[in-house]
C-alpha cells in the first residue's frame, strides 16, 4: 500500500501506550491501517505509538476521541510516500516463547528448525499478536504445562484477540479449541489467522460477552487462556472458576506487574492455587489451578 498516510503519534509511559494501542485497534470505531509501538526511552519506561490512517480527518477524529491526558505528547502528521503498512510489520521481529515462534510473513524463511509450533500472525491493530508481553507470557506458561504431561481435552481462549493462543493450542494439542471475544472483528481475524496457520478445522471462534454465550453454557474446560485486563479478570473470576474442570488450569494475563499481587489474591480467595509466571516488559502472567 504505497501512499502518503497520516500518522497519529503518541508518546508516554509504557502501560498507557499499550492500552491506547488496544483502543486504536479492535476497540476503535476508526480502526487504524496499522499500529506500531517503539521504545523511546526504555530506561524510564517511555514508549511511543504510531497509528496510520488514510486521511487526516480520520487521524484527527481518532486523536480527539481518545481524550488523551495532558501528560501524553500527541500530534498528527503526514508521512512520505512509502509502503508504510509493510514497513511497520517488518519492524516487528519474531517472538520466541518456549517451543512457539510468532512471526510475520517477512520472517517465514527464518523459522528455526527446533521450533515445532510456529504461529504466523501479521502485525496490525489486533490485540494479542504475540509481540505484547501478555501474549508471550501466556505462551511461555502453556509451554511449561505441556511438558508436565497433563491432558487438556477442553480448551478455551477467552478474549482471543488475534487468535494467537487458540492457534498455538490447536497446533500443540492437535485438537479442537474454542475461542471467544466480545468484539466481532476479533472473531473474524481469529478465523482468518486460523486458516492462515492451517488449523481452521480445529479453531471455533464466536462472539461472546464473557461467559454469556450458548457456546460456553454448561461447558467445563481443562485449560482456559484469559488474556484480558486485571479489572475484567477479577469481575469474571467466579465464572472462570465455575467453568474450570476439576484439577483444571487457567492462564491469567493482561496484568501489570503492580496489579499481580491483587489479582493473585483475588483468585486465591475464590479457591485457586496461584503461581506467578514471567514478568515481561512490565506485565505479569499468572497460572491458576483448581
Amino acid at each position: 500500500m504505497t501512499f502518503q498516510p497520516y500518522a497519529l503519534f503518541i508518546r508516554g509511559p509504557e502501560s498507557q501506550i499499550f492500552d491506547l494501542a488496544d483502543k486504536l485497534g479492535f476497540e476503535s470505531h476508526m480502526e487504524a491501517l496499522a499500529v506500531s509501538i517503539f521504545e523511546d526511552n526504555p530506561d524510564k519506561g517511555i514508549f511511543h505509538l504510531q497509528a496510520l490512517y488514510e486521511t487526516e480527518a480520520e487521524a484527527q477524529q481518532c486523536h480527539k476521541s481518545l481524550d488523551l491526558a495532558d501528560t501524553l505528547e500527541a500530534f498528527v502528521t503526514q508521512l512520505p510516500d512509502e509502503d508504510w503498512v509493510s514497513l511497520s510489520q517488518k519492524g516487528l521481529p519474531p517472538v520466541e516463547a518456549g517451543r512457539f515462534w510468532v512471526y510475520g510473513a517477512h520472517d517465514k524463511a527464518q523459522i528455526p528448525a527446533h521450533i515445532p509450533w510456529p504461529i504466523h500472525i501479521e502485525a496490525g491493530p489486533a490485540f494479542g499478536t504475540g509481540h505484547h508481553g501478555t501474549t508471550k507470557g501466556c505462551l511461555l506458561i502453556f509451554d511449561e504445562l505441556l511438558r508436565s504431561d497433563r491432558n487438556f481435552n477442553q480448551v478455551l481462549d477467552l478474549g482471543c484477540g488475534a487468535g494467537t493462543l487458540a492457534i498455538g493450542a490447536a497446533k500443540a494439542l492437535d485438537q479442537n479449541i474454542l475461542a471467544t471475544d466480545i468484539d466481532p472483528d476479533a472473531v473474524t481475524v481469529t478465523l482468518e489467522n486460523a486458516a492462515q496457520n492451517k488449523v481452521s478445522a480445529l479453531v471455533q471462534a464466536y462472539q461472546a460477552d464473557g461467559f454469556d454465550s450458548p457456546e460456553l453454557s454448561g461447558k467445563s474446560f481443562d485449560l482456559i487462556f484469559a488474556n484480558i485486563l486485571a479489572g475484567p479478570l477479577m469481575e469474571l473470576a467466579p465464572d472462570i472458576i465455575g467453568s474450570m474442570a476439576p484439577n483444571g488450569h487457567v492462564i491469567l494475563s493482561g496484568i501489570l506487574d503492580e496489579q499481580a499481587d491483587t489479582v493473585a489474591a483475588h483468585f486465591t480467595e475464590h479457591g485457586l492455587a496461584i503461581k506467578k509466571g514471567p514478568s515481561l516488559a512490565g506485565w505479569t502472567s499468572l497460572l491458576g489451578e483448581k
